[in-house]
Protein backbone atom coordinates (compact mmCIF):
# COMPACT_ATOMS: atom_id res chain seq x y z
CA UNK A 1 0.00 0.00 0.00
CA UNK A 2 1.52 3.48 -1.07
CA UNK A 3 -0.16 6.47 -0.81
CA UNK A 4 0.33 9.64 -2.31
CA UNK A 5 1.15 13.05 -0.16
CA UNK A 6 -2.39 14.19 -0.59
CA UNK A 7 -3.36 10.52 0.77
CA UNK A 8 -1.31 10.40 3.48
CA UNK A 9 -2.54 13.75 4.92
CA UNK A 10 -6.36 13.14 4.38
CA UNK A 11 -6.31 9.76 6.19
CA UNK A 12 -3.94 10.95 8.81
CA UNK A 13 -6.90 14.08 9.69
CA UNK A 14 -9.64 11.75 9.23
CA UNK A 15 -8.04 8.93 11.93
CA UNK A 16 -7.43 12.47 14.13
CA UNK A 17 -10.32 13.77 14.25
CA UNK A 18 -12.53 10.30 14.60
CA UNK A 19 -10.62 10.15 17.49
CA UNK A 20 -10.44 13.69 18.96
CA UNK A 21 -13.75 14.97 18.03
CA UNK A 22 -16.62 12.15 17.51
CA UNK A 23 -19.01 14.26 17.61
CA UNK A 24 -17.46 16.44 14.78
CA UNK A 25 -16.98 13.30 12.71
CA UNK A 26 -17.12 12.43 9.67
CA UNK A 27 -16.01 15.11 8.46
CA UNK A 28 -17.67 17.57 4.93
CA UNK A 29 -15.21 18.47 2.05
CA UNK A 30 -14.68 21.96 3.64
CA UNK A 31 -13.75 20.66 7.29
CA UNK A 32 -11.63 17.95 6.07
CA UNK A 33 -9.81 20.96 3.94
CA UNK A 34 -9.60 22.72 7.08
CA UNK A 35 -8.01 20.00 9.32
CA UNK A 36 -5.44 19.38 6.43
CA UNK A 37 -4.51 23.07 6.50
CA UNK A 38 -4.11 23.25 10.47
CA UNK A 39 -0.70 25.13 11.26
CA UNK A 40 -0.56 22.99 14.24
CA UNK A 41 0.32 19.48 14.29
CA UNK A 42 1.24 19.24 11.30
CA UNK A 43 4.40 19.23 9.29
CA UNK A 44 4.29 20.11 6.98
CA UNK A 45 2.16 22.86 7.23
CA UNK A 46 -0.13 22.68 3.59
CA UNK A 47 -2.39 24.73 2.10
CA UNK A 48 -4.45 22.28 -0.21
CA UNK A 49 -7.25 23.66 -2.38
CA UNK A 50 -10.39 22.04 -3.13
CA UNK A 51 -8.62 19.46 -6.17
CA UNK A 52 -5.77 18.69 -3.25
CA UNK A 53 -8.65 17.04 -0.88
CA UNK A 54 -10.20 14.82 -3.89
CA UNK A 55 -6.79 13.78 -5.02
CA UNK A 56 -6.12 12.53 -1.08
CA UNK A 57 -9.91 10.93 -1.29
CA UNK A 58 -9.55 9.22 -4.59
CA UNK A 59 -6.13 7.87 -3.36
CA UNK A 60 -7.92 6.58 -0.45
CA UNK A 61 -10.78 5.04 -2.45
CA UNK A 62 -8.15 3.37 -4.33
CA UNK A 63 -7.02 1.67 -1.07
CA UNK A 64 -10.86 1.04 -0.26
CA UNK A 65 -9.64 3.26 3.01
CA UNK A 66 -12.16 5.96 2.93
CA UNK A 67 -16.21 5.39 2.64
CA UNK A 68 -19.01 8.58 2.36
CA UNK A 69 -21.66 8.82 4.77
CA UNK A 70 -24.95 10.80 5.00
CA UNK A 71 -26.45 12.53 8.01
CA UNK A 72 -30.05 11.96 7.89
CA UNK A 73 -32.04 14.48 4.80
CA UNK A 74 -28.74 15.42 4.08
CA UNK A 75 -27.50 14.98 0.66
CA UNK A 76 -23.94 16.28 1.66
CA UNK A 77 -21.49 13.24 1.68
CA UNK A 78 -19.15 13.21 4.43
CA UNK A 79 -15.77 11.26 4.57
CA UNK A 80 -15.13 8.69 6.83
CA UNK A 81 -11.77 6.42 7.62
CA UNK A 82 -11.60 2.64 7.16
CA UNK A 83 -8.71 1.74 9.18
CA UNK A 84 -10.25 -0.20 12.08
CA UNK A 85 -12.20 -2.68 9.39
CA UNK A 86 -9.17 -2.46 6.44
CA UNK A 87 -6.25 -2.98 8.53
CA UNK A 88 -7.58 -4.41 11.99
CA UNK A 89 -5.97 -1.23 13.90
CA UNK A 90 -7.26 -0.77 17.55
CA UNK A 91 -7.60 3.22 18.86
CA UNK A 92 -4.31 3.26 20.42
CA UNK A 93 -2.84 1.64 17.18
CA UNK A 94 -4.70 4.46 15.10
CA UNK A 95 -3.56 7.00 17.38
CA UNK A 96 -0.09 6.45 16.26
CA UNK A 97 -0.27 6.08 12.87
CA UNK A 98 -1.94 9.43 12.71
CA UNK A 99 0.86 10.97 14.65
CA UNK A 100 3.05 9.57 12.29
CA UNK A 101 1.01 10.26 8.89
CA UNK A 102 0.61 13.88 10.06
CA UNK A 103 3.83 15.01 11.53
CA UNK A 104 6.35 12.69 9.67
CA UNK A 105 8.94 10.67 11.49
CA UNK A 106 8.96 10.74 15.63
CA UNK A 107 10.38 9.29 18.79
CA UNK A 108 7.96 7.56 20.90
CA UNK A 109 8.95 10.36 23.85
CA UNK A 110 7.26 12.55 20.92
CA UNK A 111 4.59 10.40 20.14
CA UNK A 112 3.41 9.89 23.33
CA UNK A 113 3.49 13.52 24.23
CA UNK A 114 1.53 14.46 21.66
CA UNK A 115 -0.79 11.62 21.73
CA UNK A 116 -2.46 13.04 24.82
CA UNK A 117 -6.02 13.93 22.67
CA UNK A 118 -6.23 10.66 20.39
CA UNK A 119 -5.54 7.89 23.21
CA UNK A 120 -3.69 8.83 26.24
CA UNK A 121 -0.54 6.06 27.22
CA UNK A 122 0.71 5.82 30.29
CA UNK A 123 3.85 5.43 29.45
CA UNK A 124 6.95 5.48 26.61
CA UNK A 125 6.85 1.72 27.08
CA UNK A 126 3.17 1.64 26.33
CA UNK A 127 4.11 3.57 23.03
CA UNK A 128 6.84 1.33 21.95
CA UNK A 129 4.81 -2.16 22.38
CA UNK A 130 2.33 -0.27 19.88
CA UNK A 131 4.96 0.25 17.23
CA UNK A 132 6.48 -3.00 17.75
CA UNK A 133 2.46 -4.58 16.73
CA UNK A 134 2.17 -1.85 13.65
CA UNK A 135 5.90 -3.46 11.97
CA UNK A 136 4.95 -6.82 12.85
CA UNK A 137 1.47 -6.35 11.91
CA UNK A 138 -0.12 -10.02 10.20
CA UNK A 139 -1.35 -7.61 7.18
CA UNK A 140 2.23 -6.12 6.68
CA UNK A 141 4.81 -3.64 8.16
CA UNK A 142 3.17 -0.56 8.92
CA UNK A 143 5.54 1.26 10.49
CA UNK A 144 9.93 1.14 10.93
CA UNK A 145 11.88 2.37 13.04
CA UNK A 146 14.93 4.53 11.67
CA UNK A 147 18.41 4.62 12.44
CA UNK A 148 19.40 7.11 14.91
CA UNK A 149 20.44 10.83 13.39
CA UNK A 150 23.50 12.67 14.62
CA UNK A 151 22.76 14.77 17.18
CA UNK A 152 19.40 12.68 18.53
CA UNK A 153 19.44 11.27 21.43
CA UNK A 154 16.79 8.32 20.35
CA UNK A 155 15.83 6.81 17.19
CA UNK A 156 12.85 7.92 15.39
CA UNK A 157 9.52 5.37 14.13
CA UNK A 158 8.55 6.29 10.35
CA UNK A 159 4.75 4.95 9.12
CA UNK A 160 5.10 2.83 5.60
CA UNK A 161 2.13 3.74 3.88
CA UNK A 162 3.84 6.04 1.14
CA UNK A 163 7.01 7.54 0.51
CA UNK A 164 8.64 10.15 3.17
CA UNK A 165 11.68 11.31 4.38
CA UNK A 166 14.72 9.37 3.19
CA UNK A 167 17.07 7.82 6.20
CA UNK A 168 17.51 4.19 6.92
CA UNK A 169 15.67 1.69 8.78
CA UNK A 170 16.79 -0.62 11.68
CA UNK A 171 15.11 -3.58 13.10
CA UNK A 172 12.31 -2.69 15.80
CA UNK A 173 14.54 -4.91 18.31
CA UNK A 174 18.22 -3.81 17.45
CA UNK A 175 18.17 -1.31 20.31
CA UNK A 176 16.52 -0.22 23.32
CA UNK A 177 15.48 3.07 23.47
CA UNK A 178 18.03 5.64 24.87
CA UNK A 179 17.03 6.79 28.14
CA UNK A 180 16.79 10.65 28.66
CA UNK A 181 19.95 11.98 30.45
CA UNK A 182 18.41 14.30 33.30
CA UNK A 183 21.78 15.76 33.72
CA UNK A 184 21.93 19.47 32.31
CA UNK A 185 25.03 20.94 31.36
CA UNK A 186 24.45 24.81 30.95
CA UNK A 187 26.40 25.04 27.10
CA UNK A 188 25.38 26.44 24.13
CA UNK A 189 26.14 22.61 22.51
CA UNK A 190 23.65 20.51 20.92
CA UNK A 191 20.87 21.36 17.61
CA UNK A 192 20.76 25.08 16.45
CA UNK A 193 17.04 26.20 16.99
CA UNK A 194 14.98 26.54 13.77
CA UNK A 195 15.34 30.68 13.03
CA UNK A 196 11.96 29.93 10.56
CA UNK A 197 9.07 32.74 11.34
CA UNK A 198 7.22 29.38 12.40
CA UNK A 199 8.45 26.14 14.29
CA UNK A 200 11.23 27.79 16.17
CA UNK A 201 9.98 25.81 19.28
CA UNK A 202 9.85 22.62 17.57
CA UNK A 203 13.04 21.51 19.51
CA UNK A 204 12.79 22.68 22.57
CA UNK A 205 8.94 21.66 23.01
CA UNK A 206 9.86 18.03 21.82
CA UNK A 207 13.22 17.71 23.78
CA UNK A 208 11.36 18.80 27.04
CA UNK A 209 8.48 15.46 26.09
CA UNK A 210 11.06 13.68 25.54
CA UNK A 211 13.31 14.12 28.57
CA UNK A 212 16.35 15.06 26.72
CA UNK A 213 17.12 18.59 28.55
CA UNK A 214 20.78 19.03 27.33
CA UNK A 215 18.88 19.62 23.74
CA UNK A 216 16.27 21.85 25.24
CA UNK A 217 19.01 24.03 27.70
CA UNK A 218 20.52 24.12 24.19
CA UNK A 219 17.72 26.25 22.69
CA UNK A 220 18.42 29.00 25.64
CA UNK A 221 20.04 32.62 25.16
CA UNK A 222 22.53 33.12 27.67
CA UNK A 223 20.79 35.99 29.17
CA UNK A 224 17.15 33.99 29.46
CA UNK A 225 14.60 35.18 31.57
CA UNK A 226 12.82 32.49 33.03
CA UNK A 227 9.58 34.25 35.34
CA UNK A 228 8.34 31.08 37.61
CA UNK A 229 4.61 30.66 38.82
CA UNK A 230 5.87 30.06 42.38
CA UNK A 231 8.07 33.39 42.92
CA UNK A 232 7.89 37.10 42.09
CA UNK A 233 12.15 37.43 41.16
CA UNK A 234 12.61 35.79 38.06
CA UNK A 235 15.86 33.71 37.22
CA UNK A 236 17.82 35.46 34.74
CA UNK A 237 20.94 33.24 32.82
CA UNK A 238 20.69 29.43 31.51
CA UNK A 239 22.94 28.22 34.14
CA UNK A 240 19.84 28.98 36.53
CA UNK A 241 17.28 28.02 34.12
CA UNK A 242 18.64 24.77 33.41
CA UNK A 243 18.90 24.33 37.13
CA UNK A 244 15.21 24.93 37.66
CA UNK A 245 14.35 22.50 34.29
CA UNK A 246 16.29 20.00 35.97
CA UNK A 247 14.06 20.22 39.33
CA UNK A 248 10.60 20.20 37.36
CA UNK A 249 11.69 16.65 35.52
CA UNK A 250 11.66 15.63 39.24
CA UNK A 251 8.60 17.10 40.16
CA UNK A 252 6.12 16.11 36.85
CA UNK A 253 4.72 13.10 36.17
CA UNK A 254 3.15 12.12 32.98
CA UNK A 255 4.27 15.73 31.54
CA UNK A 256 2.94 16.34 27.64
CA UNK A 257 1.92 18.85 25.71
CA UNK A 258 -1.22 19.29 24.19
CA UNK A 259 -1.85 22.18 22.26
CA UNK A 260 -0.08 25.10 20.98
CA UNK A 261 0.02 28.62 19.56
CA UNK A 262 2.81 30.00 17.16
CA UNK A 263 3.10 33.05 16.38
CA UNK A 264 6.70 33.64 14.98
CA UNK A 265 8.96 34.64 17.57
CA UNK A 266 6.38 34.40 20.32
CA UNK A 267 5.08 30.76 21.15
CA UNK A 268 2.51 29.55 23.64
CA UNK A 269 2.32 25.89 24.19
CA UNK A 270 -0.12 24.01 26.59
CA UNK A 271 0.78 21.44 29.13
CA UNK A 272 -0.99 18.67 31.14
CA UNK A 273 0.83 17.03 33.83
CA UNK A 274 0.71 15.43 37.60
CA UNK A 275 2.52 16.18 40.59
CA UNK A 276 1.11 13.44 43.28
CA UNK A 277 -2.21 13.23 42.87
CA UNK A 278 -2.78 16.44 42.09
CA UNK A 279 -3.77 17.01 38.26
CA UNK A 280 -2.96 20.45 36.49
CA UNK A 281 -1.92 22.53 33.48
CA UNK A 282 -0.43 24.97 32.64
CA UNK A 283 0.99 27.42 29.93
CA UNK A 284 4.34 27.87 28.37
CA UNK A 285 4.92 31.10 27.00
CA UNK A 286 8.25 31.35 24.99
CA UNK A 287 9.72 34.45 23.32
CA UNK A 288 12.79 33.95 20.65
CA UNK A 289 15.44 36.47 19.11
CA UNK A 290 16.12 37.16 16.03
CA UNK A 291 19.11 34.09 15.91
CA UNK A 292 15.88 31.72 17.47
CA UNK A 293 16.99 31.18 20.76
CA UNK A 294 14.99 31.36 23.77
CA UNK A 295 15.39 35.13 25.35
CA UNK A 296 11.91 34.95 27.40
CA UNK A 297 10.22 31.87 29.12
CA UNK A 298 7.35 32.57 31.72
CA UNK A 299 5.60 29.35 32.86
CA UNK A 300 1.41 29.19 34.76
CA UNK A 301 -0.01 26.30 36.15
CA UNK A 302 -3.72 25.79 36.97
CA UNK A 303 -5.52 24.64 39.34
CA UNK A 304 -4.10 26.99 42.71
CA UNK A 305 -3.74 23.48 44.54
CA UNK A 306 -1.75 22.05 41.62
CA UNK A 307 0.64 24.96 41.86
CA UNK A 308 1.01 24.69 45.55
CA UNK A 309 1.82 20.85 44.72
CA UNK A 310 4.41 21.92 42.50
CA UNK A 311 5.85 24.64 44.77
CA UNK A 312 6.15 22.51 47.57
CA UNK A 313 8.36 19.53 45.83
CA UNK A 314 10.19 21.97 43.53
CA UNK A 315 11.44 23.07 47.32
CA UNK A 316 12.67 19.93 47.90
CA UNK A 317 14.27 19.28 44.41
CA UNK A 318 16.06 22.86 44.66
CA UNK A 319 17.42 22.30 48.30
CA UNK A 320 14.99 25.17 49.59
Amino acid sequence: MQLGAQGQRVLGCLVEKALATPDHYPLSHNALRSACNQTTGRDPVVDYDDRDVRAGLDDLKAQQLVRSEYARGSRVPKAAHRLEEQLDLDRPQQAVLALLLLRGAQTPGELRSRAGRLHPFASVEAVEEVLRSLAEHRFGTLVERRAREPGRREARWAHLLGESESATAVPPDAASTTAASTSVAPTTDGPVPTAGPRGRHRTFADAVAAGDLHTAVAQLADDVVFHSPAVHRPYRGREATAAVLRAVTTVFEDFRYVDELDAGDRVGLVFAARVGDRELEGWDYLRFDEAGRIVELTVMIRPLSGLEAVVERMRTALGG
